[in-house]
């Protein structure tokens, strides 16, 4: 079973504004023989067409990018991970997981089922993973 993140939708003025930048640098880019901020530019343009996703399985946990149609994955597998926190007040009604691999973490943010059946997942694939509330004080 596969348990999706929530993630905030772009909104359309801001990939308006992204595109329109990313447009200028690559103009001032070739008008002016700079090549050096062309990438730049051509990212811009194609990160206002990726798409990100949260995901959370028996394999591990994994951000999925979808970049005009391309996926790549960015997995790190139960026996990496040593930590994670749950938050249920900074995105209420939701639940925050920070999951921690050595001093690195995620933040995924999911329903609270969805959350439950992630710790459970997490305690059954690798016993060793710190589970713990986020202390607020």
């Amino acid at each position: 079973m596969e348990y999706y993140g929530i993630m905030p939708e772009r909104k359309l003025w801001v990939k308006v504004a992204v595109i329109i930048f990313g447009a200028y640098v690559v103009y001032n880019a070739a008008v002016n023989h700079n090549w050096f901020y062309l990438p730049f530019g051509m990212i811009m343009i194609l990160a206002t067409f990726s798409d990100r996703k949260h995901v959370i399985s028996q394999e591990g946990v994994d951000i999925l990018y979808t970049v005009c149609g391309i996926q790549f994955h960015n997995m790190w597998n139960w026996t990496e991970i040593n930590t994670m926190h749950t938050d249920s007040i900074k995105s209420r009604p939701n639940v925050e997981l920070h999951i921690g691999k050595d001093v690195v973490s995620r933040r995924f943010i999911l329903s609270v089922d969805d959350a439950g059946e992630a710790i459970d997942i997490a305690g059954r694939m690798n016993s060793k993973i710190y589970i713990a509330e986020v202390n607020h004080k």
